[in-house]
């Protein structure tokens, strides 16, 4: 699978540039550069709000992919949560969770309330006109976008005044379709789905929740990979400049500084946000039961 996926990305990077290096190709590059102009008006940059939801996003997703992931593979888990019937987190009929499933669902409502902030300041501020296509040449200005990046010879723009419109399509669907199928999904199989909206078909049913919260999560890991890489290979020190420092400049480092800081963050929350620490934060608020570890056979 890896070597047939390698030869068609080298057919299609041959197919781009053989089209682009062509007549009809200059011409549609011509009238369809990869970009519109944004709406009169459209605020310009990357304000401190921006950077911090976006940073606090990733972070998140990071335990919430990790979780998942621990989900799909069917284990039985470290410990069990059920939440207490008296207390600031009271349930009436509390429910018994796993651990994963438990760590799940917090990181998702910290992850959700996060992307509530976002969406509210990106309203607030006029930075949806960035986000949300305005005009229909988004469509074959993506295209053209798609085969420059194909082509490896990257489509000019300047995503401090707008994305391109490829990155636009997609940060789009990653906001406005992806993180709402998320979120409703991970409700409905969640036990604060109500009894009386459960269905045994159709889109609210347990078989076509988990399989659209599964593609989701696909989604969101094929995302990241991907736009970490282009961040990385199409400019880094001016986007890290603009997303983690503010900075419109492509030869500062500071940018470069406070990625690596965030980052490092992240690894060592990774590291220490393991199951014990898990059951730790659990048992502030839920009655906890560990399990006893699994004999040696059953590990074998």
């Amino acid at each position: 699978m890896v070597a047939a996926a390698l030869a068609a990305l080298a057919a299609g990077i041959i197919a781009a540039r053989a089209f682009l290096g062509s007549p009809a190709g200059a011409s549609f590059i011509s009238d369809y550069p990869g970009a519109y102009d944004p709406p009169p008006g459209a605020p310009e940059g990357f304000p401190a709000w921006l950077g911090w939801t976006h940073w606090l996003s990733a972070f998140f997703l990071l335990f919430i992919v990790s979780s998942g992931l621990h989900l799909r593979a069917q284990k039985r888990p470290p410990a069990f949560v059920t939440r207490r019937t008296t207390g600031l987190f009271a349930a009436r009929n509390p429910t018994r969770l796993g651990l994963h499933a438990w760590w799940h669902l917090v990181v998702d409502s910290l992850w959700l309330a996060t992307g509530v902030v976002y969406v509210a300041l990106l309203l607030a501020n006029g930075h949806w006109q960035r986000l949300v296509p305005t005009d229909w040449a988004v469509v074959p200005n993506a295209v053209s976008a798609g085969l420059q990046y194909l082509s490896l010879d990257w489509p000019r723009h300047d995503s401090w005044a707008g994305y391109n419109s490829l990155q636009q399509l997609f940060y789009a669907a990653t906001v406005l379709v992806a993180s709402p199928l998320a979120t409703i999904t991970g409700l409905r199989l969640s036990p604060v789905w109500p009894q009386r909206w459960m269905r045994a078909r159709g889109p609210l049913s347990d078989a076509a929740a988990r399989r659209t919260h599964s593609l989701v999560l696909w989604y969101f890991i094929a995302f990241t990979i991907v736009h970490t890489g282009l961040v990385l290979l199409t400019g880094a020190r001016r986007n890290l400049n603009a997303m983690y420092a503010g900075l419109h400049d492509a030869e500062s480092w500071l940018g470069v500084g406070v990625f690596a800081l965030s980052t490092t963050v992240m690894a060592v929350a990774w590291v220490l946000l393991r199951p014990p620490a898990q059951i730790a934060l659990a048992r502030r608020v839920a009655d906890v039961r560990i399990m006893p570890a699994p004999p040696a056979a059953a590990k074998r």
